[in-house]
């Protein structure tokens, strides 16, 4: 029942992530806040039941694998989110979905096996973001400013998944994404002080935007991720990245007017058959 669960959750969370840069851009606020704000509040609304956990199951907590799961959470987020301000929602979420990828090699570090087909669709993923960068500094279609940034959001992302499946043996949902999101938040004001980053939210707009990305793609997208870790292997929770990067492309081309040339979107392809061939191959 619990791997049903996980699967359904999957789905929902493939649904609100493909939201977040849309509201991300909508709410006008500096990507250093975004972070801040969009772990700090998500932290404090499973705050009660994190408390409820630990009443019942008592104190089981891998504090050193949610500080470091944290750290990666924090690093994913600002990365990924100031790309949305230097390149397209379509090639920003395509770069960063491939985290999958990048959980490979730490797979490998922890002694576990990979097949062929992983290797590549590794390989394929790897050669279409490499296109797009191509396309983006060498035909000036983008940004590979934007594109790089959201390639560190990717491999903090397989971090970041790979640390949680690792602390999610010991520690319930509520428990572990209260603590990794509250931590995130943590690391990330020495950022935002070294930055010079106002962290208080402009309007009301903003704070409404924010609300929204902690709703959606934090509550019911990190966290049911988190919850899946449980009951499946960090590749297989990696799917819903094949999700994200359609669902959000077709809402920044309707909402953001954002289009996609046909060089890009031959490259984005690659990268997500790279990317489900590497999953596959993983499960």
């Amino acid at each position: 029942m619990g791997k049903t669960n996980a699967v359904v959750s999957l789905a929902v969370a493939g649904f609100t992530v493909s939201w977040a840069s849309i509201l991300i851009i909508w709410s006008g606020v500096n990507p250093i806040a975004v972070s801040f704000w969009r772990t700090t509040l998500a932290s404090l609304a499973l705050t009660p039941l994190m408390i409820r956990d630990l009443r019942r199951n008592g104190l089981n907590i891998p504090l050193r694998l949610i500080a470091l799961s944290g750290l990666a959470l924090a690093i994913h987020f600002m990365t990924w989110i100031t790309s949305l301000y230097y390149t397209t929602v379509a090639m920003s979420v395509t770069i960063v979905s491939t985290y999958s990828v990048f959980t490979i090699p730490i797979t490998i570090a922890l002694g576990r096996r990979v097949n062929a087909l992983t290797v590549i669709g590794a390989s394929l993923a790897l050669t279409g973001v490499a296109a797009m960068m191509y396309s983006s500094y060498g035909l000036n279609t983008g940004s590979l400013m934007g594109d790089l940034l959201a390639l560190a959001g990717s491999i903090s992302g397989a971090f970041y998944f790979t640390i949680g499946e690792l602390a999610r043996v010991k520690a319930s949902t509520p428990v572990y994404s209260t603590l990794v999101y509250a931590s995130a938040a943590l690391f990330t004001v020495p950022a935002a002080l070294l930055m010079g980053v106002n962290l208080t939210l402009p309007s009301f707009k903003s704070l409404v935007m924010i609300s929204l990305i902690v709703a959606g793609p934090m509550l019911m997208g990190h966290t049911l991720l988190n919850y899946s870790l449980k009951y499946l292997p960090a590749t297989a929770v990696s799917t819903v990245t094949l999700v994200e990067p359609v669902g959000s492309t077709v809402l920044a081309y309707l909402l953001l007017h954002q289009s996609v040339g046909l060089i890009e979107a031959l490259s984005m392809t690659v990268t997500l058959i790279g990317v489900y061939l590497s999953i596959r191959g993983g499960l």
